[in-house]
C-alpha cells in the first residue's frame, strides 16, 4: 500500500496481489478516510472482484431496465477500482460529480489510446472496444463529499451474460502494466481537475 500527493490530492494505491472485492460500500462517504486514515480529497486505486445486486446499485434506469437479467447486475472476476472522493464543491454537487466522472472517462480513452489501443468508442461514462464494454462507472454525492466509483475490467471473466465485455489484458495489457496504468490515469484526472481551478483564477468575470 503507497501513496502519492499531487495538488490537493492524495492518490492511495493498494497491492494489486492483495485483492478485494468492491461490493458498493466503498463508495460511502468517508471511506477512504475511514479504512485508510486519509482525509480530503483522494483517489484510492485497488484491484479485486465486483459484486452488486440492485439493492447495492446506484443507477435507478440501470436497475428498472435489466432487474429481470440477473440476480447480480453488475460483477467482474477481475477489476481496477478507483474511488474518487472531493469536497472541494459545498455543497456537493451531483450535476458536478458527473461532468467530473465524463472527465475521468475521457482521461481513460486517452490513456487507451497513448496505449495504441484502436475502435474505441464512448457512450456517455461506458467506454466500448471492438463493440464491447470495458467499464463502468457512477457519480453520487453525500452529506459533505461528492464520489466516483469507476472500474475498468482487467478481463471479461465473470461480467453477466447479457453484457457483451472485453477486458484491459484482452486489449494488450499485461500484468506488469496494470498498476502503471491505473496510477497514470489517476494522476492525469487530478491535473485535469487542477487545471480547472486554475483557470477560474486566472478569469475574469463579466460585469
Amino acid at each position: 500500500m503507497s501513496e502519492e500527493k499531487l495538488e490537493d490530492y492524495t492518490i492511495k494505491y493498494l497491492d494489486f496481489n492483495e485483492k478485494i472485492c468492491y461490493d458498493g460500500s466503498q463508495i460511502q462517504s468517508l471511506y477512504t478516510y475511514e479504512h485508510y486514515n486519509v482525509p480530503g480529497n483522494s483517489v484510492l486505486i485497488f484491484r479485486g472482484d465486483m459484486k452488486l445486486t440492485p439493492k447495492e446499485m446506484l443507477d435507478l434506469k440501470d436497475i428498472l431496465n435489466e432487474f429481470h437479467l440477473a440476480k447480480v447486475l453488475i460483477s467482474s472476476d477481475d477489476a481496477i477500482h478507483f474511488i474518487v472522493e472531493e469536497f472541494d464543491v459545498q455543497p456537493p454537487n451531483l450535476e458536478i460529480m458527473y461532468y467530473r466522472l465524463r472527465i475521468l472517462t475521457i482521461v481513460v480513452i486517452e490513456s487507451l489510446v497513448e496505449k495504441g489501443v484502436n475502435l474505441i468508442q464512448r457512450k456517455g461514462t461506458d467506454i466500448y472496444v471492438n463493440g464491447k464494454k470495458l467499464n463502468v462507472g457512477i457519480a453520487t454525492i453525500g452529506g459533505n463529499s461528492g464520489k466516483i466509483h469507476f472500474g475498468i475490467n482487467i478481463s471479461s471473466d465473470g461480467v453477466p451474460n447479457h453484457v457483451q465485455a472485453i477486458g484491459l489484458k484482452e486489449i494488450g495489457f499485461s500484468e506488469e502494466e496494470l498498476l502503471s496504468f491505473a496510477i497514470s490515469v489517476a494522476k492525469k484526472y487530478v491535473q485535469e481537475i487542477d487545471k480547472v481551478k486554475h483557470d477560474i483564477v486566472k478569469t475574469r468575470v463579466i460585469k
